[in-house]
């Protein structure tokens, strides 16, 4: 087990596949808290708050566990005081002022009164366009020290409010160019990608995605690579079918792996 201290508010704890094994734990029993991961997650507790000089008196303690490629478990811990606390809250009122600010009725409108599939890419643009905005909004409103914090505390938000519907959810990006399409696929190759593809159609690349989504963290993660190197970034579009069916297969399987295996000028 290795534990990376990142700042004075959070710790990384990677706790290899192998390790896992040894002492008779699986990545799932630590990801959904079964009782017989109960006494090595008490000691990661403590050795975790003694790294972060914790004070459970005066602050909260959240975690996020993650599920990686390799059957590694990836754990983020943060401390919060009042201060963080508000920060948060006030951070959250901020995006959902950004959504219905954004998300106008003129606009719903305009994509209802579309047709065919000039509906299906409106409602994906706007979509899109969205999830964007709230990307954009978490880099921009946090410190760079506080990125990670900043999403954290949105994640764990939500883990208390409620779980997951689905576990598996399907992305698709739209790149210009293949340089843009590796470098995306470098920092997805480290999140639970299920299955991939990738297609070219009218000089544009499509990678389709399976993702695991136990977790917000990978999501958020997913979103904040496809603000960088993707055109677009679309989860469960109707027009993934559309271009299966129609446009060029490249990589018909496991293409983020192989991807992942080229330089950046595609060759």
């Amino acid at each position: 087990m290795v534990i990376i201290k990142i700042s004075e508010k959070t710790v990384q704890c990677s706790i290899a596949a192998q390790e896992l094994h040894e002492i008779g734990l699986t990545p799932e029993a630590l990801l959904h808290g079964e009782e017989k991961s109960i006494p090595f997650m008490t000691q990661l507790n403590q050795e975790v708050g003694q790294q972060l000089s914790y004070d459970p008196e005066n602050e909260v303690m959240m975690m996020s566990r993650n599920i990686m490629a390799d059957g590694s478990v990836r754990i983020y811990a943060v401390k919060m005081d009042n201060d963080d606390i508000q920060s948060s809250a006030d951070r959250l009122r901020n995006i959902a002022h950004g959504i219905l600010d954004y998300l106008t009725q003129d606009k719903i409108d305009a994509v209802k009164a579309e047709k065919g599939k000039d509906k299906s890419d409106a409602l994906n643009k706007l979509v899109e366009g969205m999830n964007n905005m709230v990307g954009r909004m978490y880099l921009e409103e946090s410190e760079e020290g506080h990125k990670l914090i900043s999403a954290l505390e949105e994640i764990q938000k939500a883990s208390v409010v409620s779980k997951p519907a689905l576990d598996y959810q399907r992305y698709m990006g739209e790149f210009d160019n293949l340089d843009s399409v590796i470098r995306f696929a470098k920092i997805a190759s480290a999140m639970p990608i299920v299955d991939s593809g990738l297609y070219k159609d009218e000089g544009k690349y499509y990678l389709m995605m399976g993702l695991h989504t136990d977790s917000e963290a990978v999501v958020y993660e997913l979103r904040k690579a496809g603000i960088e190197y993707a055109k677009a970034l679309s989860v469960n579009s109707p027009e993934e079918l559309h271009l299966i069916e129609t446009a060029e297969c490249i990589i018909a399987k496991d293409a983020i792996a192989h991807l992942t295996e080229l330089d950046t000028e595609g060759k």
